[in-house]
């Protein structure tokens, strides 16, 4: 009596298939181990290896050549073979006991590059993470070199989409034999008067005040409007003579802070006074705004006003005294910055915690940004994910957490700035 060919066991198949990964996405390959089942016939079953000539030994119908085929249709092949007198409606299912068959390589700054074995299907941030993540030096792309049908495949991936929006179309599967190359991200070097003089990331749009921020800010003896940046164009070097803060860099810039070699009486200097952690004179250049005094000046005390800066200034000898200004205010040789205490009024604060040196509250009037916010908490730790900020806000009683948050997003008061732990 022909055996009754049941549905559910197919779609059994195709279910187990499918939770495991390896239905039409995986194809086999020497030295995989396969463990085949015949429905109805239990002393078929069987497990075995593939062998490098890609073929299985099976009882009955003895050779049969899997190797490159997917589960589903090395299932069907032997089905076929079975179905040739030896079983009526043979129904034979495959599940890979043991992956043996794929390897890839991983290369450029990631923290174990080489040789990696894959264990079944596998996407490219899952790769990454089985070879410890990437450095620090990593860049914005990875190449996939893949080979088919006597051809080369170069597939480009952002992996600033990839790993900061888990975006699926970056996420590719990776296959047996692919060659993953991931780029050197982008450096610019700061040497000269700044407490931490080096090699920096060097990201798309940054500006001397990042790269700055990143080397801790400049020295008692910075000559602030002195600075220059060496940079190479076409192998030709060029100096860059008029820098200021907000100055955009570029890959491999040199920047350099030289030391004051004139007194604080002969250079242009302006003032900050009240409640910022470090009042004095400071060196006040070309577009020097009030932020990048209070930058200079260590930000804000925690008893500081914000919303009550006031700008002292000489006008014709006379003193004029500026009261609608913001941030962005340019200032004026001689300008003395006020920065007063609070009332009784609690001013407005936003928080920051995780990988910066100093988290806590700090004041959060409007216009403030993330970066701002950073920089008042001393820059980030050495382990900070900084493409990986997030803001919890508090809308309507409701917690809402904003994930596209880069430096120069807005922050809101009683905002809560997350800087997490650098994975790669």
């Amino acid at each position: 009596m022909p055996a009754t060919r049941l549905p559910s066991i197919r779609s059994q198949k195709l279910s187990t298939a499918s939770r495991t990964r390896t239905q039409a996405e995986y194809a086999i390959g020497a030295g995989d181990v396969l463990s085949i089942k015949v429905y109805d016939h239990e002393e078929l079953t069987v497990k075995v290896r593939v062998t490098e000539g890609g073929a299985i030994d099976f009882p009955l119908i003895g050779q049969v050549y899997v190797g490159g085929l997917g589960i589903s249709a090395a299932a069907e092949r032997i089905e076929v073979a079975l179905a040739d007198g030896y079983i009526i409606e043979p129904q034979v299912t495959i599940f890979i006991e043991q992956f043996k068959s794929k390897k890839v390589v991983v290369l450029g700054p990631v923290h174990n590059p080489g040789l990696v074995e894959l264990n079944g299907p596998i996407t490219l941030l899952e790769l990454l993470s089985q070879v410890g993540g990437l450095k620090d030096n990593a860049g914005q792309t990875a190449t996939i070199k893949r080979q088919g049908n006597g051809t080369q495949e170069n597939i480009s991936i952002n992996l600033d989409r990839l790993i900061r929006t888990g975006d699926p179309q970056q996420n590719i599967q990776i296959q047996g034999g692919d060659t993953v190359s991931i780029a050197e991200g982008a450096v610019c070097f700061i040497t000269g008067e700044v407490n931490q003089p080096g090699e920096y990331l060097c990201a798309r749009n940054a500006t001397v005040l990042k790269i700055l921020s990143l080397a801790g800010g400049f020295t008692e003896r910075a000559l602030e409007s002195g600075m220059k940046i060496n940079r190479t164009v076409n192998g030709v070097k060029h100096v860059v003579q008029h820098v200021d803060q907000d100055t955009l860099v570029q890959p491999d810039d040199v920047i350099i802070v030289p030391e004051r070699t004139i007194s604080k009486k002969e250079e242009s200097l302006c003032y900050i006074t009240g409640e910022v952690n470090r009042p004095g004179a400071y060196p006040c250049s070309r577009r020097m705004s009030i932020l990048k005094l209070l930058t200079r000046a260590g930000g804000f005390t925690e008893k500081a006003l914000e919303s009550g800066i006031e700008i002292n200034r000489q006008v014709n000898g006379n003193k004029q005294v500026l009261q609608a200004v913001n941030k962005d205010t340019l200032l004026l040789p001689e300008d003395v910055v006020v920065v007063p205490a609070s009332a009784a009024k609690k001013e407005a604060v936003c928080y920051i915690t995780g990988q910066v040196n100093r988290p806590g509250a700090y004041p959060c009037g409007r216009n403030t940004t993330v970066l701002k916010m950073v920089s008042l908490a001393g820059s980030f730790t050495g382990i900070a994910a900084e493409s990986r900020i997030k803001i919890n806000r508090m809308i309507n009683g409701t917690k809402q957490v904003l994930e596209d948050v880069d430096h120069d997003t807005l922050v809101r008061p009683e905002d809560v700035i997350v800087v997490p732990e650098s994975f790669f």
